[in-house]
């Protein structure tokens, strides 16, 4: 059905037309003022000429690169073509993709439209092949004829009787008051936080010095009090905006099972299909940060190699956005069964205590006494922080540990959030131990293991200051078969 060349909607002309004014809307304003700031053309016409051919040669681009564009499905490969002047060929054979996602923005969704992204063993951070925008219908057909299916399924009202496709697995919502939770108790202000700053560090390009001396003059004369309410006002607005980023990214979220593949339905504005293999996990990884972990709850992700990746997550996919602790175990077994959840773990022995204590003091110390030197007035700071990184020390150690099963392995550890990842001994690349002088000494060692990522290369968890015994156990558990 796929076999005749086809081509994308006329809509993806407006694609190529906003990628391309992302991409030289820079240098084409710096072109623009280079040429008439100091030369003297003509005036006003000369700067609408300059204006008008460059948006016509934008829209002659766009236009072109749709035209040229075809793609069909033939002889067991995806096949495109694209290219003006100099035609490329791509071709894709349908054994070696591992996930067809499609994409929906609001653009997307005012023409009916969706994006398609093929993902391969050997894509990496970019999509093996994508379809800008077409009709929702052409996008779940080729979904379905990739995925070695010669029509798609009608809806089971559709079917007669006798040809009635079995009943879908088991399907998963997330309700308006957990995802409030879920936005709440996200954590993303972080990641807004490291993008102010990171705004904030490029302004002195644009942004003479004065303005920062006048800046940090008027705030050496403010007492102690109002700028911490400053502070607080902006981690306010940043937690805000992260609630926001939040609903809008997981509203609607849905998974759903059949017997070889996860689906999975999200986004607000943006709405997402995406597709994991079962055959292509590689680890199941839960993770409670320190707003949601008082209260119980987690979200689970899918450690997945070579197919889709969120990227907005570290490249894990996330299964579920938040899950109370007691309904994780009946949700991995619902949808990932290969995978059982614990509760018997091995913990640390107590000497590793003091060692996880100092590591986090250290650093802390170190930084903050200089501070402490200049402004002794705030030296109750210190102690504070010093507490705070105490705490976290002895947290870690209190909730590193491992499960060492038939045919799993799990390790739990701690940053800031509580991490635990679970993966099968025939998921893991590699599994070693290491030990340094100071461990030695008290016969502990650090334990850590691979598995393949999105980009088919390792990506590694581990546990620090493990006994000895224990963690040889764990290599003999991996190089020996049992008997």
């Amino acid at each position: 059905m796929m076999s005749k060349p086809m081509r994308m909607h006329p809509a993806a002309t407006i694609f190529n037309f906003l990628r391309i004014i992302k991409d030289v809307i820079i240098p084409a304003i710096i072109g623009f003022f280079a040429t008439f700031s100091n030369i003297n053309l003509g005036g006003f016409w000369f700067e609408v000429l300059y204006i008008v051919l460059f948006l016509v040669i934008t829209i002659t681009y766009s236009f072109l690169s749709w035209y040229r564009f075809t793609y069909r499905v033939e002889d067991d490969e995806l096949k495109i073509e694209y290219g003006i002047i100099v035609r490329k060929k791509r071709y894709i054979s349908k054994n070696r993709i591992q996930s067809i996602d499609l994409t929906a923005g609001i653009i997307h969704r005012i023409f009916g439209l969706v994006r398609v992204e093929v993902q391969t063993a050997g894509s990496d951070n970019a999509a093996e092949a994508g379809l800008k925008a077409v009709t929702r219908q052409n996008g779940e057909l080729l979904r379905e004829t990739l995925k070695n299916r010669q029509e798609p399924v009608l809806p089971e009202e559709d079917q007669p009787d006798d040809e009635k496709v079995p009943v879908a697995g088991p399907t998963r919502k997330i309700d308006l008051s957990r995802l409030l939770i879920a936005a709440t108790t996200s954590g993303g202000v972080g990641v807004f936080l490291s993008l102010f700053a990171l705004g904030g560090s490029q302004l002195n390009q644009v942004i003479p010095d004065d303005f920062f001396m006048d800046i940090y003059n008027w705030a050496v004369h403010l007492s102690i009090y109002f700028l911490v309410s400053i502070i607080f006002f902006v981690f306010v607005v940043l937690w805000l905006m992260a609630i926001a980023g939040t609903i809008l990214k997981y509203s609607y979220f849905t998974i759903q099972k059949n017997s070889e593949e996860v689906y999975i339905t999200r986004g607000l504005l943006e709405k997402k299909q995406l597709t994991v293999p079962l055959k292509r996990i590689q680890g199941i990884r839960i993770q409670e940060n320190v707003l949601r972990q008082p209260f119980g709850y987690a979200a689970v992700y899918a450690e997945v190699a070579g197919g889709s990746a969120d990227k907005d997550e570290e490249f894990s996919t996330v299964l579920f956005p938040l899950l109370k602790q007691e309904e994780i175990a009946v949700f991995i077994s619902q949808f990932v069964p290969d995978y059982s959840m614990d509760v018997e773990w091995n913990p640390l022995p107590k000497r590793s205590a003091r060692r996880f204590i100092i590591r986090a003091v250290l650093p802390v110390l170190i930084v903050v006494s200089p501070l402490v030197y200049f402004f002794p007035f705030y030296s109750w700071v210190l102690l504070f922080v010093l507490l705070a990184a105490g705490l976290l020390g002895y947290f870690r150690y209190k909730d590193a540990g491992y499960i060492k099963k038939a045919d799993q392995l799990a390790f739990r550890y701690r940053n800031i959030s509580r991490e635990t990842i679970y993966t099968k001994r025939k998921r893991i690349q590699s599994l070693s131990t290491s030990v340094h002088w100071f461990q030695s000494r008290r016969n502990l060692k650090t334990a850590f293991f691979s598995i393949a990522s999105h980009t088919g290369m390792g990506k590694s968890f581990k546990v620090k200051d493990i006994e000895d015994s224990q963690a040889e156990s764990i290599i003999d558990w991996y190089s020996f078969e049992r008997e």
